[in-house]
């Protein structure tokens, strides 16, 4: 299993026929989640970024809590963490990668739907 921690080493996982990769950066962990919720589309992104300005100007286009994402780590522990702009852009760059290889991604998630760190690759 490869450990992947940016853009590069995702796209080299990829082209060598890994199926499921560990993602150790947490801040790349969260940019995959939003390349998998924008199903490989750049314009799906808006939402993302609407509701990050909205945010900041304290105008919610929808719940706040959207944005919260829970992570958890090895030994078990939990936080949380939110999708900023430069998780995004991150995604941007991330479905690039997805939709010159003609893949997809699955970020994987326990039974009470925090994040592992594990990421299926579906081509």
């Amino acid at each position: 299993m490869t450990e992947v921690k940016s853009k590069k080493p995702l796209l080299e996982a990829i082209q060598n026929g890994e199926q499921i990769i560990k993602v150790t950066a947490p801040k790349f962990l969260l940019a995959c989640l939003v390349a998998e919720e924008c199903d490989n589309d750049k314009s799906n992104i808006k939402k993302f970024l609407d509701s990050i300005l909205g945010s900041r100007n304290w105008v919610y286009t929808q719940d706040r809590p959207s944005l919260r994402v829970s992570l958890v780590n090895e030994k078990g522990k939990v936080w949380w963490m939110f999708i900023d702009l430069s998780m995004c852009s991150t995604a941007l760059g991330i479905i690039d990668i997805l939709n010159d290889t003609y893949a997809k991604i699955k970020v994987e998630k326990d039974e009470r739907g925090n994040l592992t760190g594990y990421v299926e690759i579906l081509v």
